[in-house]
């Protein structure tokens, strides 16, 4: 794994967020994220404690500073993005307690110091071979050398297909599989489960049975498997551990192991160990109007306006001072804009609106439409200031972490785009790892 170094100016860059995150002086706040900040006596005291806990942290693992610097630079940035959308949503309302997770990222720094349960403490342990980028943290570490066994995936059609005598529990459970059924496999293992998948946020129903010869006898689920969607299930043997397990992504940062260790009748208490990540960002591809048009000078703009703005991404973080004529030209670019058949309200939330193409294979099968969180700002393209847009890529009410950015003119009076960029957000080296109180179940 690489050295994380920190340059000065990134400390420079980063050293009144840190002064934010200890706790600043409402007196002299002055972002809209601030002044929201300071209006909500609940959002605030979280704030004060939020500084505590990383100056704590920073205290404690002297030699994991760096690392700690990083990543409180990516949290501090996600709940910008989560206050500012807090605000765009709800004017005029104080935040409330939850708009960004300050609990959760103050449990994790207090978690450095946690001792983990077994098997997490050898799959801790194990983590500095872990590869950078890595999604799936047992099979990856199975790779590594740890004493890893993955159970495999079954599938099941109908309910003959099972290979176990069920009891009446699990009969049940047969008779109401989807679509995406199975059961999960390894040799050896003493428990199992029936599972299905389903709906538009890959629900999981888990249907867990032990095994007595040939029969099935239905047991309690771990209380992480309940309802729980938009993450992995799994299980898997850590040396003599059989265990359940639950993969969550809540971002290119963060990864959340969940396991509940099988004691002989019933599965244990949960234990979650939390991961987070550096990340790096970088085009994946370009198209400019007219389709054969050379794009590798608008791809370093988005690239740069990407980096700048993954900071701290709320509306204005790329504006900047212009000269009269460029002034008075993004003036007219926004006003069309925001005009009846432009492509925002005249309170800026951007329309419904996919990412411009011209007829290329740009972001082909990626989540290609731009949603309210996208923010417009100027950027200069071969000498010309056009009107930025830029934001995530969403699909309905789906959102991932890659950036777009797109670029228009005026022309005859009325807005044409000329450029877009697909910038992806990839996951890199392992910065920290946490053990964190288990979330409890969320009902979907």
């Amino acid at each position: 794994m690489k050295t994380i170094r920190l340059t000065l100016a990134a400390t420079l860059w980063l050293a009144p967020f840190l002064a934010q995150a200890a706790g600043f002086d409402c007196a002299k706040a002055s972002t809209a994220i601030e002044k929201a900040i300071c209006a909500s006596p609940t959002v605030s005291a979280l704030d004060g404690q939020l500084g505590e806990a990383f100056r704590a942290a920073v205290s404690n693992h002297p030699d994991k500073r760096d690392a700690l610097t990083l990543d409180q630079r990516h949290w501090l940035a996600d709940r910008d993005a989560a206050i500012s959308n807090a605000l765009r949503d709800h004017p005029g309302k104080p935040l409330a307690a939850d708009v960004a997770d300050y609990q959760g990222r103050i449990d994790f720094l207090r978690g450095l110091d946690t001792k983990a349960p077994p098997p997490l403490d050898r799959v801790r342990e194990a983590l500095p071979r872990l590869p950078a980028g890595s999604r799936d943290i047992l099979a990856d570490l199975s790779k590594a050398g740890l004493p890893v066994a993955v159970a495999t995936e079954v599938r099941i059609d109908e309910a003959k297909d099972f290979p176990f005598t069920p009891d009446a529990p699990l009969r049940k459970a047969l008779e109401e599989l989807d679509a995406s059924s199975g059961y999960r496999k390894l040799p050896g293992m003493p428990v199992s489960s029936i599972y299905s998948i389903g709906g538009t946020a890959n629900c999981w129903t888990e249907a867990p049975f032990r095994l007595e010869g040939d029969h099935a006898i239905a047991v309690d689920p771990p209380r992480a498997w309940d309802s729980d969607c938009m993450s992995l299930h799994g299980m898997a043997r850590v040396g003599d551990d059989v265990i359940a397990t639950v993969l969550s992504h809540p971002s290119v940062d963060e990864t959340n192991l969940g396991v509940s260790r099988w004691e002989g009748k019933r599965f244990g208490p949960d234990a979650v160990l939390s991961l987070r990540f550096d990340h790096t960002l970088a085009v994946t591809g370009s198209a400019c109007a007219p389709a054969q048009s050379p794009c590798d000078g608008f791809a370093t703009a988005a690239l740069a306006a990407a980096t700048r703005y993954a900071r701290s991404p709320v509306p204005g973080a790329l504006d900047r001072s212009l000269q009269k004529t460029a002034k008075s030209r993004y003036a007219d670019l926004l006003a069309a804009a925001q005009s009846t058949s432009g492509l925002a309200t005249k309170g800026g939330v951007v329309r419904t609106l996919e990412l411009p193409t011209f007829g290329s294979n740009l972001a082909s099968g990626q989540m290609n439409m731009y949603g309210e969180d996208a923010t417009f700002f100027p950027i200069d393209v071969q000498g010309e200031t056009l009107l930025g847009l830029i934001g995530h890529g969403h699909i309905g009410w789906r959102v991932n972490d890659d950036w777009l950015v797109s670029a228009w003119r005026l022309k005859a009076g009325k807005l044409e785009a000329v450029a877009s960029a697909y910038v992806t957000v990839q996951r890199g080296v392992l910065l920290l790892s946490s053990i964190v109180p288990p979330p409890p179940p969320v009902s979907h």
